[in-house]
């Protein structure tokens, strides 16, 4: 790179809480402390990988993109095709053939379409570096990779290069080490030679991984944190030597927090108690047809349920059997028809609309449920694809939707600062493409996303005050609430969860 131009570098870390980083992350949380960071930066509703991926890499909620859910049944799908698991490449990629998986232009497209370049090197599941950058392979000098399946590279000429001299990459253990310290490798012996590209994601996929496997406060989670600060000081150190005085502006983030597993329930087996015909995911994978059942259920912590005949009659029907469990937290619908955004009760008497949480969408199931938790511990009841005492996330516990945002460059003013306005993955977007130049009546591409500019790090507009508001609802002697903020005419989600005396006794230990 040998002159100055406004590019971008974002490191990545998925699943770091921000109240983790101090005691094991040094480097970074000194990065931190003289950056323009934020210390209400929130993920969207579900706090889950997939839904939140594409979010950061639009500038659009999921309202808007589509990924509505980490797996999801897409009635739009022949039943043999129609669960899409976000995770997997091959599914990613027989949807988006047919229906346009993320239904808004992509910041990958952006960048293509106005000749500057996207190139993406994750650690993560190889479905989650592609909803990165999904069509990477429709653009000159643009890049998808995953270090842990290098041979699904995307375009096939960078695949061919980076498999002569890393092969298929590295197997994904517990803790990530290899992974963590390949998307560094690739970037330093491949990307910087070559020259840096216009935006360049380092996503490093823990501590996730090792959350997921031991626990958000494992001795083997801290390691995985301390070697992905590691990794980060090796970025750090090339920035401050050489990239920040190149116009690189280094920003680093996390898409979602954690919560800690305490119990398991099996809500499908209840249901089928209860006489209805249930089937899951991986049910229709092996053949079961939706019409010969009454419910598709996808999920065990957040989980969408699509009824075969949503009429009234079942909807309530099956509300009345869901709000008598204890272990369901709190119960969504999708909006009423002709509703706006503000209506806070769904569809279905007595649930919330998901507009409220900007998670409504045609995809959409007829009724969402988050299983029972407690925003004060941080501790929530789920099925039993995960161990107890492991990390789970997709709801809405403050420590699920606390995510990291820092950013430092000369695109961003002088001093940095601590800043209190909410913030959310859709805003950092959209400032990352007007400050790339990508938006305006220059570009081709629509809609245009609806976050606004975050104009407390670059300047341009004076504060305005945030409005705290409680939703509450309730129907018989359910209640559940929704805590939001609104910040001019933005609105941010900052906690929910089903209101009462909770009977579940591991839920109210501390973690």
């Amino acid at each position: 790179m040998t002159e100055k131009q406004t590019r971008f570098v974002i490191v990545g870390f998925d699943g770091l809480r921000p109240d983790c980083i101090d005691e094991d992350m040094p480097t970074l949380s000194a990065f931190i402390a003289q950056s323009h960071r934020w210390n209400r930066y929130l993920a969207t509703f579900p706090t889950e990988t997939y839904v939140n991926h594409p979010s950061i890499f639009s500038g659009f909620r999921p309202n808007r993109h589509g990924i509505i859910a980490n797996a999801f049944f897409n009635r739009e799908m022949p039943s043999e095709k129609s669960v899409f698991v976000g995770s997997s490449v091959s599914s990613i990629e027989t949807q988006d053939a047919a229906v346009d998986l993320i239904q808004v232009p992509t910041l990958g497209d952006r960048l293509g379409l106005a000749g500057k370049t996207l190139r993406v090197i994750c650690a993560n599941s190889s479905g989650s570096t592609r909803l990165q950058h999904i069509h990477a392979d429709r653009y000159s000098g643009h890049l998808n990779c995953c270090v842990h399946d290098i041979g699904l590279t995307l375009p096939a000429s960078e695949r061919e290069a980076l498999r002569a001299k890393w092969g298929n990459g590295v197997a994904l253990k517990f803790p990530d080490f290899d992974g963590t310290k390949l998307v560094t490798d690739i970037f330093f012996d491949y990307e910087l030679p070559r020259g840096l590209g216009d935006v360049t994601i380092l996503w490093i996929g823990e501590p996730d991984h090792s959350s997921h496997e031991f626990g958000i406060f494992n001795d083997k989670t801290r390691q995985a944190r301390k070697a992905a600060d590691e990794a980060f000081k090796r970025v750090l150190d090339w920035w401050t030597a050489k990239g920040e005085k190149e116009g690189v502006q280094l920003a680093v983030m996390s898409d979602h927090g954690h919560g800690t597993v305490c119990a398991h329930y099996d809500l499908k087996s209840k249901l089928i108690e209860k006489g209805w015909k249930v089937i899951s995911g991986k049910d229709l994978q092996n053949g079961l047809k939706p019409q010969d059942n009454d419910i598709v259920m996808i999920g065990d912590y957040t989980l969408g349920l699509w009824l075969t005949h949503p009429t009234e009659n079942n909807l309530l029907r099956l509300r009345d059997e869901l709000m008598s469990i204890e272990e369901v937290g709190m119960i969504f619908s999708q909006p009423k028809i002709g509703s706006s955004d503000n209506d806070v009760e769904g569809r279905v008497k007595g649930t919330f609309s998901e507009a409220l949480i900007s998670s409504d969408h045609a995809r959409g199931p007829d009724l969402r449920v988050t299983m029972r938790n407690n925003p004060r511990t941080g501790r929530l009841v789920m099925g039993a694809s995960l161990e107890i005492g492991t990390g789970n996330h997709g709801g809405l516990l403050p420590v699920e939707i606390n995510s990291l945002l820092a950013v430092k460059g000369d695109q961003f003013q002088a001093p940095e600062a601590v800043h209190t306005e909410p913030a959310g993955h859709d805003d950092f977007a959209l400032t990352v493409m007007t400050l790339m130049g990508l938006l305006g009546n220059e570009s081709a591409l629509s809609p245009m996303p609806s976050a606004r500019l975050l104009t407390e790090a670059i300047g341009g507009r004076e504060k305005m005050d945030c409005e705290e508001e409680i939703l509450t609802l309730q129907e018989g002697k359910f209640m559940q609430y929704i805590q939001r903020v609104r910040f001019g005419n933005h609105v941010y989600v900052t906690e929910g969860a089903r209101a009462g005396t909770c009977n579940i006794e591991a839920l109210n230990q501390s973690e």
